[in-house]
């Protein structure tokens, strides 16, 4: 097993980006949180848990979950487009799409929002197949989200946030201690 941090070995990335090493997938299944787990036959095992899906609602809330906005303060919000640009992007297309797309990204959306748009995009007769994708895809790139609020009640008070952030700050790690991984004798 090489060290990841070892001088002289070559650090590659994959067409992302993201560092590959040698043996990664070999280091995380030789952790002892996966010793029990059956690699070699894992495709062919039942899983534990197989959901009853009838229909569609079923899944509702998974298709429109949101990650949570954790907003900073100090980063300024990405100003909206404007109407000449609008038309710029979308200047191969008819100008009733690009009103439409100027009118649905002025308006901040949530996830309700943008379902009830999606639905006004598609009950339009007038426009094609290609064209209501093209409208939902520049609605979901340029458009702006509503904020999410933060979950704990503790972040919503103006007057506590700040204190139970730098708190939260100094203790997050403490305790905790890296170490690196043992070398093994074979």
């Amino acid at each position: 097993m090489l060290d990841q941090h070892q001088p002289g070995v070559a650090a590659t990335t994959d067409m992302y980006g993201r560092y590959i090493f040698p043996d990664d997938a070999e280091d995380i299944k030789a952790h002892r949180f996966f010793k029990s787990v059956p690699w070699d036959t894992l495709q062919n095992t039942a899983p534990p848990f197989v959901p009853h899906i009838d229909s569609l609602e079923d899944t509702h809330y998974f298709d429109e979950s949101e990650p949570l906005d954790d907003r900073i303060e100090s980063v300024a919000e990405k100003p909206g487009l404007t109407d000449e640009e609008v038309r710029f992007i979308l200047r191969e297309f008819r100008p009733s799409i690009q009103n439409v797309a100027i009118r649905m990204i002025h308006a901040p959306y949530d996830s309700g929002a943008l379902r009830s748009r999606d639905l006004e995009i598609d009950s339009v007769s007038t426009f094609l197949d290609e064209e209501k994708e093209l409208l939902k895809r520049f609605m979901r790139e340029y458009g702006r989200r509503v904020p999410k609020r933060p979950r704990d009640i503790i972040l919503r008070d103006d007057n506590m946030k700040g204190t139970a952030m730098e708190v939260r700050k100094q203790s997050a790690f403490m305790g905790y201690e890296w170490h690196s991984a043992r070398k093994k004798a074979y």
